[in-house]
């Protein structure tokens, strides 16, 4: 059931997330859909996929007719009521994706996602859109022996596939306690500090 979204009070979407908190009150519904609608494109769903996708289209070719359809608001669902995070990082690893698909696929995958943190702070700026956006990549703290192994195996495997420390690379502890004030931190930064948003990773 949709939360109460009646003119002048206070929305019961207000109460999703720490997102929704901030947006002015009141927040009114836009108008129902009424009649057909004879467009180019049709996007279901205004998430940031579906918004994107129509964001997208427009700047391709603005004479495009195009419409989005959302049951509640835009950003009803998952897109506003998450940890406010872009990253590069997929669930798949790179090793598994270059054993499906070959090393050029993976690789050509890997840019695109890294490249893809970039676009939406580029994109952020140049819509004029204030939502601090900061790149700095993802770092990943080592707290046990067996975390130990696991993450300089990730970073064995990193090379071995081609990817140097602009990538992936492990922090020591004195620049991990400098990086993120960890105390006794004994673990690297899963890292692209390069493009994108981090393990410190570059995505």
């Amino acid at each position: 059931m949709a939360p109460d979204v009646a003119p002048g009070a206070v929305s019961g979407y207000q109460r999703l997330s720490l997102w929704w908190e901030a947006v002015p009150a009141p927040l009114p519904p836009r108008p129902a859909l009424t009649e057909d609608l004879d467009v180019d494109v049709c996007i279901v769903g205004g998430g940031f996929t579906g918004l994107w996708t129509a964001h997208s289209l427009a700047v391709a070719d603005p004479s495009l007719r195009v419409v989005v359809l959302e049951r509640e608001v835009a950003g009803f669902g998952a897109s506003g009521r998450n940890g406010g995070w872009c990253s590069a990082l997929f669930a798949t690893s790179d090793a598994a994706l270059a054993r499906l698909h070959g090393l050029d696929a993976m690789r050509a995958m890997r840019r695109a996602m890294e490249e893809s943190v970039d676009v939406v702070g580029g994109t952020a700026d140049a819509e004029g859109i204030d939502c601090h956006f900061a790149k700095g990549g993802t770092v990943v703290l080592v707290r046990s022996e067996a975390q130990r192994a696991r993450a300089l195996a990730e970073v064995d495997q990193a090379r071995s596939l081609g990817f140097g420390e602009e990538h992936l690379r492990w922090l020591g502890p004195e620049e991990t306690t400098e990086l993120i004030g960890a105390a006794r931190p004994r673990r690297r930064a899963p890292g692209r500090a390069g493009p994108a948003a981090a393990r410190r990773s570059a995505g």
